[in-house]
């Protein structure tokens, strides 16, 4: 059974959930020595929802949104300048995608398309280094969805997407077994995505590793 195939049906619902864990943050204000952000290994849970359509079984449109706040503490008394502080960091984000969903091929299927991406963020310091900031950002980029055909049901997935804007960008990389049923799919696997930002001669960057599973439904 190919992917492409298995539904007529012109809505799609998904929606993606796990536990994510910081992989790396830092912020450096005014070209000053970059502050820790994020701990490692701090697992937080995530919940993501997609709606799609897809219409002449070629094109389909997704809308999703995902909100994602992670705490984290440090403190060193063994230094020069011993120090303790909190961070916070919440992302509010709007993507909206379109795919062109190529011919399937006899063990692999591929869709192609873009992606817009609007991000409203908030960092905030307290403690022995104190700051406050939000952002709002808009990133675009190019979007694809690939599946290597394991057997009729099993398929090996990889979702990518990537974006850049007016001082800022991302990454987002989804790989993982893709599982497909009469009228669903489920997909288990890890997702890594990473952002940037430039903001007045302030720079921020913060990555992810997610390990959750995506169930989508079409009616």
């Amino acid at each position: 059974m190919s992917i492409t195939a298995f539904s007529s049906a012109k809505f799609e619902l998904k929606v993606e959930s796990g536990v994510s864990m910081p992989w790396n943050g830092s912020l450096e204000i005014g070209g000053s020595e970059s502050t820790e952000l994020l701990e490692r290994n701090s697992f937080r849970a995530y919940f993501v929802p997609t709606v799609g359509y897809r219409f002449s079984q070629e094109h389909l449109i997704e809308f999703s949104l995902s909100h994602f706040t992670v705490n984290s503490s440090f403190e060193a008394t063994g230094t020069e300048v011993p120090f303790r502080y909190e961070s916070a960091f919440r992302q509010d984000a709007i993507s909206l995608t379109y795919r062109y969903i190529l011919p399937d091929l006899d063990r692999f299927s591929l869709q192609l398309g873009v992606q817009g991406r609007l991000s409203f963020k908030r960092i905030t310091l307290s403690g022995s280094r104190e700051y406050d900031h939000k952002l709002t950002d808009f990133s675009f980029g190019p979007a694809a969805d690939i599946n290597l055909k394991m057997n009729d049901r099993v398929f090996v997935g990889l979702e990518i997407s990537t974006g850049l804007g007016k001082g800022n960008g991302f990454v987002d990389i989804f790989a993982g077994l893709h599982f497909v049923g009469p009228f669903y799919y489920i997909r288990v696997g890890s997702r890594y995505w990473s952002v940037t930002n430039s903001f007045d001669k302030n720079r921020l960057s913060l990555s992810f590793v997610n390990f959750g599973a995506q169930f989508s439904s079409s009616f």
